[in-house]
């Protein structure tokens, strides 16, 4: 009569959905759980006793990846590997997935059998195997999508350009040619500055449509946020303005194209520096990585962006400010996009400010799962030092 902790064993074993099976160091499989009949399609009665090889290499390519795993363990004796291996069964078209972990049974030193756990991970499998595909389908539509508009924006360029031109240059020679008392001056004078408008318009898509690809290289995240912020501070000064940047990060380096991601945070410090009412703008960036990604957050203070509008601020030529463009945003995502990064842009709403996070993908992602997934801000610098 068995025990009462062999049975509390028993059952514990049982009511396990991971499949168990033990083999024995001849080769024999000497125990089957429930589960592993049910993921194989075995009979515990039945195949309690058969040698795995007898049962499962039928022939040279039927289930060679399951069986190769199978005989790596025996032959490298390695434990605690993990596979994920397809499995196919006769009665079914589809192979199931497989993930297959292993150890020994060891006495006194010796190897007297080996232990293989086994769970069917058919669906997660392909659940991330549809989400890669959708990913990918994604990422073409919106590559055909900025090329499709830098097609389009080339053609604006070249179409409008000329007759702008023309008609602001018309509009400033009728314009001396008229007496300063005639009404019409001041008319042909809003002709004048609308022309210039069209064209600051044409080489904001001339510029968007002319942005190069990324050359990259490893930069020191530190300087790059560094001089990105003494640029925007110097178009800034201009008008009497300055940011004011609290910098945490974790990242010592960065591989990016130096000029033109350097480019883009410009942008972004502008951007929220135009929508801050006050003449300094805080602004808090953290660069931070964690799980094969490196995310940069631009956190302001001003007035935020209202739910209605965050779905378009990204499109090219969508703008709030009356005297706007709208290709800023739509540039950086551009340059985000040209890195394989990923733009996201959050605001609770008026007056609560704006979080902008760019996503990167860290080109060591061994290292960075192994060393790299604290989300804590090591090296925190204020303003006076950057």
């Amino acid at each position: 009569m068995p025990s009462f902790n062999s049975l509390i064993i028993e059952n514990i074993i049982e009511s396990l959905d991971v499949g168990l099976m033990v083999i024995s160091h001849e080769g024999k499989i000497v125990f089957l759980n429930t589960a592993i009949c049910n993921i194989l399609d075995l009979s515990c009665d039945k195949h309690i006793g058969f040698g795995w090889g007898e049962l499962f290499i039928t022939d040279e390519v039927f289930n060679s990846e399951f069986n190769q795993v199978i005989i790596d363990v025996i032959n490298k004796k390695t434990i605690g590997l993990k596979h994920i291996v397809p499995y196919k069964l006769k009665n079914r078209k589809c192979p199931k997935r497989l993930s297959i972990t292993s150890s020994f049974l060891t006495e006194n030193e010796n190897i007297i059998g080996m232990v293989f756990l086994f769970e069917d991970v058919t669906e997660i499998y392909n659940a991330e195997e549809r989400e890669k595909k959708i990913l990918s389908r994604n990422a073409e539509l919106q590559k055909e999508r900025i090329e499709g508009l830098d097609s389009l924006a080339q053609a604006v360029a070249h179409q409008v350009l000329n007759p702008a031109t023309v008609i602001g240059g018309m509009a400033n020679l009728v314009s001396r040619k008229l007496p300063e008392s005639d009404p019409l001056k001041k008319d042909i004078q809003i002709i004048s500055e609308e022309a210039i408008k069209l064209e600051g318009l044409v080489a904001a898509v001339h510029t968007y449509s002319n942005i190069p690809k990324p050359v990259p290289v490893e930069v020191n995240t530190e300087d790059l946020f560094k001089q990105a912020n003494e640029d925007a501070n110097r178009i800034l000064e201009r008008i009497g303005e300055c940011i004011e940047m609290k910098f945490e990060c974790s990242v010592d380096s960065i591989i990016v194209g130096k000029k033109l991601f350097q480019a883009a945070i410009v942008e972004l410090l502008l951007n929220a520096s135009n929508f801050t009412p006050e003449k300094i703008t805080d602004v808090r960036v953290q660069v931070t990585r964690k799980s094969g990604t490196i995310f940069i957050k631009m956190i302001d203070h001003g007035m935020g962006i209202e739910r209605h509008q965050l779905n378009h601020v990204l499109d090219p030529f969508f703008s709030t400010k009356a005297k706007g463009v709208g290709m800023g945003l739509s540039r950086v995502n551009k340059i985000v996009f040209e890195h394989q990064g990923k733009l996201h842009i959050e605001s609770q709403g008026a007056n609560k400010g704006t979080t902008v996070t760019i996503e990167l993908p860290c080109p060591d992602a061994e290292c960075c799962n192994k060393n790299g997934n604290s989300d804590q801000p090591k090296k925190v610098l204020n303003n006076s030092l950057i």
